[in-house]
C-alpha cells in the first residue's frame, strides 16, 4: 500500500477555479437547435411564418392568433429518440436516449369587436431540448503531440511529494459516458389585433425557464502495463462529473401578417435580445489506483470539487419571415430564419474575456425551412411534409456539419372541433466532440427522431 497522506495528490488538468470550465459553445448551446413545438407546424417543417393561425403562433409569429376566430384550448406531447453513432481511434460504438415530455398547453379568447380581431392567448410550450448521449472505448494515441489529455499527478512520492508523474505518454485505455437532458421552455402572454384589413400584428411577453442535467463519466486505464515502475504504476484513474443548470429570461417576441389576396400571405417576426442568466451546480468525483491496489479517492469533501456558478448570456436578434400560397386544397409555404452568432455575449465576470472568440469561432447562419399541406375535406383529413435546413453556426466546418431535417405530419378534424394532429420529424447530421480528458476528440453520427402529438379544440 502506499503511504499517501490523503491531500497529496493534485490533478493538473484543472487549470481553472470552475471544474467545469465555459467556452463560447456553452452560450450558442442555449439558443441553438430551436426545434419550436405544434405538430402541424412541425409537420410542414416549421415553414408557419406566414400560416400560424393556432395557438402555436405564439412562437412561430404572434400576429397570426388575429386570424382565429373561437376560443381555442390546446395541449401537446413529444417524444424524441435521439442516437450516436460514435468513432473513437477507429473504435465505433452506439448509444441512445429516449425521454417523453409534456409538450405545451395554451388558451385562445378573441374579445368580441365591431369590426377586425382582437385576440390574446395565455399558455406554457417547451421549444428546445438539451438530449444527448455520447459512448466511447478505444486504445489512446501514444504521444503527447498526438493528443494526450496530459494527466499528471502530484504527491505520489512521499519522499518527494513535489515531483509530478504523467499517467500520459504512452497508449492507454479510454473510456467515457456522456449524456444531457432537459429543456427549454416558455411562459408566454401574447396579443394580435387587425390594424387594418389585410395586415395584424402582434406581440408575446415570455417569461422563459428551463433545466438541464449533464454526467459526464471517464476512466483511463492502463491495460497494456505502460506504468509499472514505482512510484508512477497507475492502474486506473476514474472520473465523475455532475453539472446541474437552472435558466431564467425574459423577452419579447413580435410579428406581423400581410394578407396580400386570398392565396397570398406573408408573415415577419423580430425576437428582441434577452439576457439569459445561468446557474450551475457542479460536482466531482474521482479516484485513481494503482498496481498494487491502493486506491486515492477525490470527492465532495474537497471543497474545490463542489461549487456554484452564476453568468449571464446576452442572446441577439433573431429575424425571420415567410410567404405562404394557398392553391385550392393544397398550401405551400416557406420561412427563412437569420441570426448573427458573433453578437452572442457573456455578461458577467471572467467570462466576458471570452467574447472575442464569437467573432473568430462563428458566423451568421439562414435557417431555412419549406413546407407543404394537402386538405381533402370528404375525410376532414390534412396531410403535410416539410424540409429543414439549419447551418451549424461555426465557422470553417463542412456542410456534413449542417442539420437536416425531414418532416411529416396528419391532421384529422372531429365534428368540426376537435383537431388532431401528428408529425414525425427525422434529422441527420455529424459533429465532433473534444473533452479535457479525451482531446482525441469523438467523430459522431447522429439521427434525431421527433414524433409530436397535439389537440386542440375551437368552441
Amino acid at each position: 500500500m502506499k503511504p499517501l497522506p490523503l491531500t497529496l495528490i493534485f490533478l493538473l488538468i484543472h487549470l481553472t477555479t470552475n471544474i467545469f470550465s465555459q467556452n463560447t459553445y456553452d452560450a450558442v448551446r442555449i439558443t441553438d437547435q430551436q426545434i419550436g413545438f405544434g405538430a402541424r407546424s412541425i409537420g410542414m417543417g416549421g415553414a408557419y411564418q406566414a400560416i400560424a393561425d393556432d395557438y402555436s403562433a405564439v412562437y412561430w409569429n404572434p400576429a397570426g392568433l388575429a386570424q382565429i376566430r373561437r376560443m381555442e384550448f390546446w395541449l401537446g406531447i413529444s417524444h424524441l429518440r435521439f442516437s450516436n453513432d460514435i468513432t473513437y481511434q477507429e473504435s465505433v460504438s452506439a448509444a441512445t436516449n429516449t425521454t417523453t415530455k409534456f409538450n405545451s398547453i395554451g388558451l385562445v379568447f378573441p374579445v368580441p369587436t365591431y369590426q377586425g380581431s382582437l385576440v390574446f392567448a395565455l399558455g406554457y410550450q417547451k421549444y428546445k431540448d438539451f438530449e444527448y448521449v455520447n459512448k466511447f472505448s478505444g486504445l489512446s494515441s501514444q504521444g503527447p503531440a498526438e493528443g494526450s489529455n496530459r494527466l499528471s499527478f502530484s504527491g505520489v512520492d512521499p519522499n518527494n511529494p513535489e515531483d509530478v508523474y504523467d499517467f500520459f505518454g504512452e497508449p492507454v485505455q479510454k473510456e467515457g459516458f456522456v449524456t444531457d437532458e432537459g429543456a427549454l421552455e416558455e411562459w408566454s402572454a401574447s396579443g394580435a389585433i387587425d390594424v387594418s384589413p389585410n395586415i395584424s400584428v402582434g406581440a408575446s411577453l415570455i417569461f422563459g425557464s428551463g433545466s438541464s442535467d449533464y454526467y459526464d463519466e471517464f476512466t483511463q486505464l492502463d491495460n497494456l502495463n505502460n506504468f509499472q515502475i514505482y512510484p508512477a504504476d497507475f492502474n486506473e484513474y476514474y472520473e465523475e462529473r455532475i453539472l446541474s443548470s437552472k435558466y431564467s429570461s425574459f423577452k419579447m417576441r413580435l410579428g406581423s401578417l400581410f394578407h396580400f389576396s386570398r392565396f397570398i400571405r406573408v408573415g415577419l417576426g423580430m425576437e428582441i435580445p434577452q439576457k439569459i442568466n445561468v446557474k450551475e451546480d457542479y460536482l466531482l468525483d474521482s479516484n485513481l489506483l494503482f498496481d498494487d491496489g491502493f486506491e486515492e479517492t477525490f470527492d465532495e469533501s474537497d471543497q474545490d470539487n463542489t461549487g456554484t456558478y452564476e453568468y449571464d448570456v446576452k442572446i441577439p436578434f433573431r429575424f425571420s419571415g415567410g410567404l405562404a400560397l394557398q392553391l385550392r386544397n393544397i398550401l405551400l409555404s416557406e420561412s427563412i430564419e437569420y441570426i448573427d452568432w458573433t453578437q452572442l455575449e457573456f455578461e458577467s465576470g471572467e467570462l466576458t474575456s471570452l467574447n472575442r472568440y464569437f467573432d473568430s469561432e462563428y458566423r451568421e447562419t439562414f435557417k431555412l425551412r419549406l413546407g407543404g399541406e394537402l386538405s381533402l375535406p370528404i375525410i376532414a383529413s390534412q396531410f403535410r411534409a416539410g424540409l429543414i435546413y439549419d447551418p451549424c453556426p461555426e465557422k470553417n466546418l463542412s456542410e456534413d456539419y449542417d442539420r437536416k431535417y425531414v418532416t411529416l405530419g396528419y391532421g384529422i378534424l372531429v365534428d368540426r372541433i376537435f383537431q388532431i394532429d401528428l408529425a414525425y420529424m427525422l434529422g441527420f447530421w455529424k459533429q465532433t466532440t473534444y473533452g479535457e480528458l479525451s482531446p482525441e476528440g469523438t467523430a459522431e453520427e447522429i439521427t434525431s427522431q421527433n414524433i409530436m402529438v397535439n389537440i386542440s379544440f375551437r368552441y
